[in-house]
């Protein structure tokens, strides 16, 4: 299976198992761990169903797939999401983050009227409220279209669609070293050897563009921990870029298997299913996507839809 359909399953996945138990405590999952696929619970929905993490990557795929880095054509979609439904398991919405419903709303004036120059600037309004986790929880499918370009290419693009949602800086650069992690662990390095990279190129990308110090420091752990060995108790599930990047991450090494790696990262508690859905691509494309559990693909929400996308976003950048 190509990288990116093995990454689209492996997000909506881990989603999925995580959004039963979105806003459940840490204490209450270690009374109560999540150890297969369930349904129901927080949101009431059937097993399988993936929340607005996924849908709003599905959209972000949608438009990279008809060949064009688009940003009035992305921004409509968010919309979609928001007023239509667009991309959810049953055609109706039941999850959006606050930061990220108020930000679609922010965009509607733009888009009615075709301002793209806006679009492409709002970066300049952000502020630090706007680093929570909900453009680095749909920002993979941005790595098709990256995947063959220069590396200078990378944060400009990652920042303006990101900037849709979430202008900060900090929220950008958690998106690079997040992809730059898939693209080096579809190169076939091992994950060591993957964030390694992906932090020299960070780091190098920091004197490039002389990041402020205190963004470096924010970053510290990122940039230096080493998650195999990081305590489950310095880690936190929740809606904040930096921590929800630092947890997925501690999953992903403390995981042996995709169904471990996603399991660690649900039952941290608090942004469960976004704290999974981020593990869950990284984690489909080092251990592939015949680990990912029968039963659990099974039940995705539309997984036919998923994997035509994925095979048709691949095609579209395969050259």
């Amino acid at each position: 299976m190509n990288p990116i359909t093995t990454g689209l399953l492996g997000l909506s996945v881990a989603d999925a198992i995580g959004v039963p138990v979105e806003f459940n405590s840490r204490d209450e999952l270690d009374q109560n761990p999540v150890t297969d696929i369930r349904g129901y619970g927080t949101y009431n929905q059937p097993p399988g169903y993936f929340s607005d993490d996924s849908s709003l990557a599905f959209g972000l795929a949608e438009s990279l797939a008809t060949g064009d880095f688009d940003l009035l054509d992305q921004a409509r979609r968010l919309l979609r999401y928001k007023h239509e439904g667009y991309w959810t398991p049953a055609g109706q919405l039941f999850d959006i983050g606050i930061t990220t419903s108020r930000a679609i709303d922010r965009l509607l004036p733009l888009v009615t009227a075709g301002r793209t120059e806006e679009l492409r600037h709002l970066r300049a309004a952000a502020t630090e409220f706007d680093n929570g986790n909900g453009a680095l929880m749909r920002i993979f499918p941005l790595y098709a279209f990256l995947r063959s370009r220069p590396l200078g290419d990378w944060l400009p693009h990652i920042w303006e669609h990101s900037a849709l949602t979430h202008g900060h800086l900090r929220s950008a650069l958690c998106c690079f070293l997040y992809l730059r992690l898939c693209h080096h662990l579809v190169a076939g390095k091992s994950r060591v050897a993957a964030l390694d990279r992906a932090r020299e190129e960070l780091k190098h990308l920091f004197d490039q563009t002389e990041v402020p110090a205190a963004e470096r420091e924010e970053l510290s752990v990122l940039l230096g921990a080493d998650f195999a060995t990081l305590a489950r108790a310095q880690v936190q599930g929740n809606g904040y870029v930096v921590r929800s990047l630092e947890a997925a991450l501690w999953a992903l090494f403390r995981g042996s298997d995709y169904r471990s790696v996603v399991l660690a990262a649900v039952n941290l508690g608090e942004d469960t299913d976004t704290t999974a859905c981020i593990a869950g691509a990284p984690a489909a494309l080092c251990f592939g996507a015949a680990d990912i559990p029968d039963n659990w693909l099974a039940a995705l929400a539309r997984r036919e839809d998923i994997t035509a996308l994925g095979d048709r976003l691949h095609r579209t950048y395969s050259h």
